[in-house]
């Protein structure tokens, strides 16, 4: 006998069916996976994915959450009226979040400061997806991106607080760094330059984190502050020297100098403040002094990239990748980084997948220079030797002229791309203006907005 194949997500139409006795079309509770009752819908008015089980909708979003990224989540909630009743909202409430990594934060390059607009485009690599975001900032500015997370600074109280993106949940809120900035000689130039890393666990739930510290240093201070949730005060970890190049990396915060070929941990605290990787670079690359070293984290390993001047056949820049091992302390030089490119900037370093990015080359570092964007390969170009192009961009912009942005944050916190407005000509003096007057905005309080707060106590000093 032929027989129909079975049809588990029938249209409405042919859901909506009647007994021969005359009953009515049965009705069907919607609840939330709290219980309370929602509403009652008819169930000819459901019907294909939507007439999916609660439990198998709730099996469903929670492997995305935990396989997947909040913003998959939240598209899931997003569907219809009972998948999102089945499902549990994002907010989790205190310091615990859904992770979302992997998420770059575009430049519209219209001058208009995020924080003005109210909104920021992000952009995932790897899946090549575009979001732009609305978010209230209130009075504050993005200073980082960090673990997947904003961390914001207020322009006149610099408070600072940690904002889901998607969610646009307040995950921390953390008093004024006045008085420890002040303290340890801290300029509103430096203030300007601010950066910051979010340090997280893992929470009670597989998909979710929580937040143990926030890291900020500041460019041309020698100094890092921290602060915990729950603290009345920020701490302080004086230094002798000046970071260059800062990685959040395995729960620690490490960092090169300008001047030593040696890798700081500055945070957590250790013995002297300190955490020294021998690096055996090859006299080859020059004296320290015209080295600049940049630290990278690649599929899990932290990789440690160094332009130096190469004088053969000519006198041009070139790159040398290094993987460092924390445990033996020391560095094993890099061949190469197969399908992946590394992108250089100031405030951060990214490793991308040149497989889903077709315009950028892979087995290459992308660096910013004074010069614009300069691509170099790593270990070997098609001919089978290293070689170094510069790449002049135009109008519209690339994949690459939003990387280089994005790792230059004061660039991309002006809403300038880097390419175009590293060096602001004297000529535009109606843009410099602007930015003068964006700049005031930002204050360094004499008096503490909350009173109970009280006066930091700097770390040993570093050697």
């Amino acid at each position: 006998m032929e027989t129909n194949p079975p049809q588990p997500f029938l249209p409405a139409a042919a859901m909506a069916t009647t007994s021969a006795a005359g009953t009515s079309a049965r009705r069907r509770s919607v609840r939330s996976r709290g219980g309370r009752k929602r509403r009652t819908i008819a169930a000819e008015d459901t019907g294909g994915w939507a007439s999916l089980p609660d439990d198998i909708v709730r099996l469903v979003a929670d492997r995305v959450l935990i396989a997947g990224d909040v913003v998959d989540y939240i598209s899931i909630r997003a569907a219809c009226s009972d998948w999102r009743a089945s499902t549990d909202s994002p907010l989790l409430g205190g310091h615990r979040h859904h992770r979302s990594s992997g998420w770059a934060a575009l430049c519209d390059g219209d001058a208009a400061r995020p924080d003005d607009a109210d909104e920021v485009a992000f952009f995932k690599p790897t899946t090549g997806r575009h979001l732009r975001v609305r978010l209230r900032l209130r009075g504050s500015r993005i200073v980082a991106f960090s673990a997947g997370l904003l961390v914001l600074l207020h322009k006149r109280h610099t408070t600072v607080q940690v904002l889901h993106p998607f969610t646009r949940a307040v995950l921390l809120d953390l008093p004024s760094l006045a008085r420890a900035f002040r303290v340890v000689g801290g300029t509103r130039v430096s203030l300007l330059r601010m950066n910051a890393a979010v340090f997280t666990s893992p929470a009670a739930t597989a998909a979710a984190s929580a937040i143990d510290a926030i890291v900020a240093w500041f460019p041309g201070t020698r100094a890092v502050l921290f602060a915990k949730p729950g603290d009345a005060a920020w701490d302080a970890v004086v230094l002798d020297i000046e970071l260059h190049s800062v990685l959040a990396f395995r729960g620690g915060l490490y960092a090169t100098t300008k001047t030593s070929t040696n890798i700081l941990q500055v945070y957590p605290p250790t013995y002297k403040n300190t955490f020294p990787v021998d690096t055996p670079i090859p006299d080859a690359l020059g004296d320290p002094s015209s080295c600049l070293y940049f630290l990278v984290e690649s599929e899990g390993r932290m990789l440690l990239a160094v332009r130096h001047y190469a004088a053969t056949p000519t006198v041009h820049t070139a790159i040398k990748v290094f993987e460092v091992d924390l445990d033996r302390r020391r560095l094993k030089l890099v061949r190469g980084i197969g399908g992946r490119a590394l992108v250089l900037g100031t405030d951060r370093c990214l490793s991308v997948s040149a497989r889903d990015l077709p315009s950028i080359s892979g087995n290459s570092v992308y660096s910013s220079s004074q010069y614009g964007v300069e691509c170099f390969s790593i270990g070997g170009g098609p001919a089978g030797r290293e070689w170094f192009a510069a790449l002049r961009s135009v109008r519209p912009f690339t994949i690459v002229d939003h990387l280089i942005t994005y790792c230059n944050h004061l660039e991309w916190a002006r809403g300038l791309m880097f390419h175009e407005y590293q060096l602001i000509p004297d000529c535009l003096v109606e843009l410099k203006t602007k930015i003068k007057k964006q700049d005031s905005q930002l204050h360094i309080p004499i008096r503490e907005p909350n009173k109970t707060t009280s006066k930091p106590s700097p770390a040993n000093l570093a050697h």
